[in-house]
C-alpha cells in the first residue's frame, strides 16, 4: 500500500516538473511556432502567454535595424539636394555635413527611445485587439493578447529586414525621397500612384500583412476562443484600423515635407 502511495506521488512529481519545464521552454516554443507550426504556438500562447522574451528581441532587432537603416535616410537627403542643386557639389558636401552632424545625434536619441516607442505601439494594439476581442465574445486575459501581439509584432519585423535588403538590392540611387524608403512589395507595385494616401493601401496588401492577418485570424478563434467567422471580423476591423491611421498620417507628411 505504501509502495503505491509512493508511486502515485513519484508520478505526480514527473508531471509537474515536466509542466514546469514546459512553462520555461514555453516562450521558446511559441516563438518557432508562428513561423513553423502556428497551432501549436497559439496553444502556447494560450496556456502560458510568454511575452517579455519575444518582446525584448524586438527591441534588439529594431535597434539593429535602425543602425543599419540609418546611412539609408542620409543618402534620400543626398540625392534630393543634388537633384535641387546640380552643378553644386561643394555645397551639397557642405550641407551634407551638417545633416551627418545632426543625424549622428538623432540616431542616438532613437536608439534610447526606441524600446518605449516599440512598447507603446504594441500596447495600443494589444488594447484594441483585446477590446475587439471582447466586444465578439471572446473569452481572454489581457496577457493572453499581449502574448500573441509580441508573437505576431515577429512578422512585421521581418517585413522591416526585407524592405531593408530589397532598398539595397534596387539600388540606394533610387531613393529620391523619405517615401522611397519603404519598397514595394503588394499591390503598390502595379497600381502605385501619385496619390500617397492611396498607396499606403495598396501597400497594405501584401504577403506580410496578409501572412499577419490570417495568423491573427487564426490565433483570435484559438487563444481567445471567438467563432471563426468573427475571428476573420476581428483581423479584418484591424488591418482597416491599421491602414486608416497609416494613411493618414501618410497623406499629412507628404503634405508638410515636400518630396
Amino acid at each position: 500500500m505504501t509502495e503505491h502511495a509512493g508511486s502515485i506521488h513519484d508520478g505526480r512529481n514527473i508531471e509537474t516538473t515536466g509542466d514546469h519545464s514546459q512553462g520555461r521552454n514555453a516562450w521558446l516554443k511559441a516563438l518557432i511556432g508562428i513561423f513553423t507550426s502556428p497551432r501549436q504556438s497559439f496553444e502556447v500562447i494560450r496556456r502560458h502567454n510568454p511575452w517579455l522574451a519575444p518582446l525584448l528581441l524586438l527591441v534588439a532587432g529594431s535597434a539593429a535595424l535602425a543602425l543599419a537603416s540609418a546611412p539609408l535616410g542620409l543618402q534620400a537627403m543626398r540625392n534630393q539636394l543634388t537633384e535641387r542643386l546640380p552643378g553644386n557639389p561643394e555645397q551639397v558636401e557642405a550641407m551634407m555635413a551638417q545633416f551627418e552632424q545632426t543625424a549622428a545625434a538623432a540616431r542616438w536619441v532613437a536608439m534610447a527611445t526606441g524600446p518605449l516607442n516599440l512598447a507603446l505601439g504594441l500596447a495600443v494594439q494589444t488594447l484594441f485587439v483585446w477590446l475587439l476581442a471582447i466586444a465578439l465574445q471572446g473569452r481572454l486575459r489581457f496577457s493572453q493578447s499581449l502574448s500573441l501581439m509580441v508573437h505576431l509584432a515577429m512578422i512585421t519585423h521581418l517585413k522591416s529586414w526585407t524592405n531593408f535588403l530589397l532598398l539595397h538590392v534596387r539600388g540606394t540611387d533610387t531613393i529620391r525621397s523619405q517615401l522611397d524608403l519603404q519598397a514595394p512589395m503588394g499591390l503598390d507595385l502595379l497600381v502605385a500612384g501619385d496619390n500617397a494616401t492611396l498607396n499606403v493601401v495598396y501597400a497594405s496588401l501584401n504577403p506580410f500583412t496578409i501572412w499577419f492577418l490570417a495568423l491573427l485570424a487564426l490565433g483570435a478563434a484559438l487563444v481567445f476562443e471567438v467563432p471563426q467567422r468573427k475571428a476573420w471580423l476581428l483581423a479584418t476591423i484591424y488591418w482597416a484600423a491599421a491602414t486608416a491611421l497609416t494613411a493618414a498620417t501618410t497623406g499629412l507628411a507628404a503634405r508638410l515635407v515636400p518630396t
